[in-house]
This record gives structure tokens, sequence and C-alpha cells, in this order.
């Protein structure tokens, strides 16, 4: 995935919102959302890891891949981070295995980890770094967070400081938009929505999470959303709720005070 939209706290009855757009080869057999277990999660059935989900406990996390030499196929697979990140109880208790992960066993990658109370970014390339993250917006994409923002994620924060003034009513309609754009310069992959030959924008989500479990919603385009329509997974979320285990707003709220 390259492209990751995450609101966190600052956005009025809305601990976290995000949207993600997934680039990736055509020919990269994946599944769209199901229940897997205690987790929520489309998968990638090369693998058998996943590019984002949410847990039973109500920990969110999305991987993006980092740009650098030809990946080496012997490391282990990014999306598997993912599933290790929901097995967390909460995103605290994600970060002290995830910033000691072994040098030089992952090609490079962020990850980002939340719920509705913490965030933080883990970067890696060759070695793990752990990157607290306050309450804003946060748009991570597949270059080193702490350099220099590139002109397409320069341009989204822009467009993604926009959707954060509007209401929490209509936040997941103006981060639809964002994910449906192109670049206007020429070059494919400058947009949000990639179209680039055997290369492109696979699938997109949009998610909220409210603090009432009943105002959350799950949207995700099974193809690139400039021209596939959302679809509703939000009855996901509800079986999510019914697994053992599951940990809603108010005793998320408790288990971190």
């Amino acid at each position: 995935m390259c492209t990751l939209i995450a609101l966190h706290r600052c956005v009025p009855g809305a601990p976290l919102v995000i949207a993600a757009n997934r680039d990736e080869f055509l020919d990269r057999p994946s599944e769209g959302p199901a229940l897997r277990g205690t987790i929520a999660s489309p998968r990638d059935v090369r693998a058998g890891g996943t590019w984002l989900g949410l847990s039973r406990t109500g920990v969110f996390a999305a991987v993006t891949n980092r740009k650098g030499a030809d990946p080496d196929p012997e490391r282990r697979s990014r999306g598997l981070l993912v599933l290790d990140a929901l097995c967390a109880a909460t995103a605290d208790h994600a970060k002290e295995s995830l910033e000691s992960l072994e040098p030089e066993a992952y090609n490079p990658f962020n990850l980002f980890v939340a719920d509705r109370k913490a965030c933080f970014l883990i970067t890696y390339d060759g070695k793990a770094r752990r990157i607290d993250l306050p309450p804003g917006a946060h748009v991570i994409g597949n270059t080193d967070p702490t350099a220099a923002r590139t002109p397409k994620l320069a341009a989204l924060e822009r467009q993604v400081a926009g959707a954060v003034a509007a209401s929490a009513s209509s936040v997941l309609a103006e981060l639809a938009g964002i994910c449906r754009g192109h670049s206007l310069n020429g070059d494919p992959l400058a947009g949000a929505c990639v179209h680039a030959g055997a290369y492109g924008t696979r699938s997109s989500t949009l998610l909220f999470l409210g603090e009432d479990d009943e105002a959350d919603a799950f949207h995700y385009a099974d193809g690139p959303p400039c021209c596939t329509p959302y679809e509703d997974f939000t009855p996901l979320l509800r079986d999510l709720r019914c697994q053992p285990g599951y940990v809603g707003e108010e005793l998320a709220t408790r288990s971190v005070s």
C-alpha cells in the first residue's frame, strides 16, 4: 500500500478515521475484507499477510512499502507485520515488540499502528525506529517519513487539511474524493489513484471509528476508486464486536487509563 491517510483524534466524534489506497502489481492475487479469526482485513494471497486490518481489541495497523533497492524475496513478508501488530491488546502494547525487530529481517517499510487513544509509526530501513505521533492528520507514503515531503505527499496533505475541516458526517466522502484523485502533471504515480500499466491502485479503504460503536463505518473498493464503487463492509465490524475479547470504547478507555 502506498498512500495512507490517518486522522487521529482530530475529527469531532471520531477518534480514528482512515483512508488508504493500496498500490501493487495488478497480477498479485488478493482477497477482499473478511473476518479472519480475531481481525477484520483483506488478504494478500501470495504471502498470507495483509496491508491493513482492525483487531477485536480496537487496534488498527497498516503498512506501506518503502522505495529502495530490489526487495529481497528471502526476507519475511511485511504484510505479516500487520498481523503481528494486531495481536496486541492496545497500540501502546504493540510498541516494544515492533521497535525491537531484528535488523535486516525485512525490506524497508512504514508501519502505522493506532487505536482510539494513541498512534505511532515504525519506520524500517535495515533497523526499526519508532515515531510517536501526536493527534492530527498524518499522510504516510512509501518514503522516509522524516525526509523532505515529496510533491505528491505535500499535495495530499493540503487536500487532507480540507477534509479535517469538514463535519464528521462528511469526512469519509471528502477522503473518498482524495483517494480518487489523479495526477495533473502527467506522472501516473503522482496522484493518489495510480494507473501505471502493470502497476496501480488495486483497492481503497475508508474506515471511521467513532466514540460510539454504532457510528463506525467500513467501506472498501476492490479496484481503483476512480472507477470502482465503495462497498459497505460495516457489518463486518459488527461481526468483529461479537468476537470474544472485543474491546469497545468504554472498555478501551478503562484499559489504558
